[in-house]
């Protein structure tokens, strides 16, 4: 019994926080988000908490609207790990670039005031 409640706990605890962040500047328009999941958070959820990182640093950043200008996705065969990294540009409202940008409080939803406070996503579930 205690086993299990061991072997709960633990995958709990690793899909409670499955994702890790950073965040480097690259200019004053652009900045890198590199992000590393856990196995259970597979390619595509690592993507997607790298992707919302993004949009949260856009807003935080005083802008909406923005353009990813690279992006390379990686697998660690050894430990499981995934990883993301994402170049994002800012984009002016005013530029001819807007109409093509995605908007960051559209990316993370009608919540994204709480998503900008809570900063980068830890789980992949998000």
């Amino acid at each position: 019994m205690k086993r299990n409640i061991f072997s709960i706990t633990a995958v709990a605890l690793m899909l409670a926080a499955c994702a890790t962040t950073d965040v480097q500047q690259l200019s004053k328009t652009s900045f890198k988000v590199s992000t590393r999941g856990a196995p259970a958070c597979g390619s595509s959820g690592t993507r997607n908490v790298a992707f919302r990182t993004a949009a949260v640093e856009v807003i935080r950043r005083g802008h909406d609207l923005f353009v990813i200008q690279g992006d390379t996705t990686g697998y660690d065969g050894w430990s499981g790990m995934n990883e993301q990294g994402m170049v994002v540009q800012l984009v002016d409202p005013r530029s001819p670039d807007a109409k093509n940008a995605l908007s960051a409080r559209e990316t993370l939803g009608a919540d994204w005031q709480t998503a900008v406070q809570d900063g980068a996503p830890i789980t992949c579930t998000t």
